[in-house]
């Protein structure tokens, strides 16, 4: 690890240099001075100090999820999930729509749904931790709707006691 830190530093040493001797311009100040010239020595430019208090990472959300996976995936033709977030007994769903009209949402929204249905990887662990899921709906940042799935209607979905549609209706009548 030493070995490399210092064949990095030696090397942005010698690229700083080579660059100087090269150089036509005189001892007058440009504005470019921090550009390293393409030259990568491994230094982050001090992006790693400023923290905002967020905690940005690349890994997806649905890791948090207990028992459910791939949530952050489900999309339809209008619809998509941008934001998934485990709260107290409850998973919030943040979906993006482009359209307003009701009716269409309303029939993606069985896809939806039945998608949620079978993320489910843990039922034990998904019942234990999560009693709702909670879906907003938004159009250009403004809410259209919001509705829930009782964890319970899943199970019963996933069991076969219930069809798809019987599921998209229950969904439905929980509009807010």
């Amino acid at each position: 690890m030493e070995r490399r830190k210092i064949l990095l530093g030696s090397g942005a040493a010698l690229a700083t240099v080579l660059a100087g001797c090269t150089s036509t311009e005189t001892d007058e100040e440009s504005p470019d001075e921090d550009d390293d010239g393409g030259f990568d020595d491994g230094a982050d430019d001090a992006s790693d100090e400023y923290d905002d208090g967020e905690d940005y990472d690349d890994d997806d959300d649905d890791e948090e999820v207990p028992g459910i996976e791939g949530v952050k995936d489900i999309s339809t033709d209008s619809m998509s999930v941008v934001e998934v977030e485990h709260a107290t007994e409850a998973l919030h769903v943040l979906i993006e729509t482009d359209t307003t009209d009701t009716e269409k949402l309303y029939a993606e929204l069985k896809y939806v749904a039945d998608d949620l249905a079978h993320a489910v990887v843990d039922r034990d662990v998904f019942e234990s931790e999560v009693e709702t899921i909670e879906l907003a709906l938004e159009h250009g940042g403004s809410r259209v709707f919001a509705v829930y799935i009782d964890v319970a209607w899943v199970m019963e979905l996933l069991d076969g006691y219930i069809t798809e549609e019987e599921l998209a209706a229950k969904v439905r009548d929980t509009k807010h």
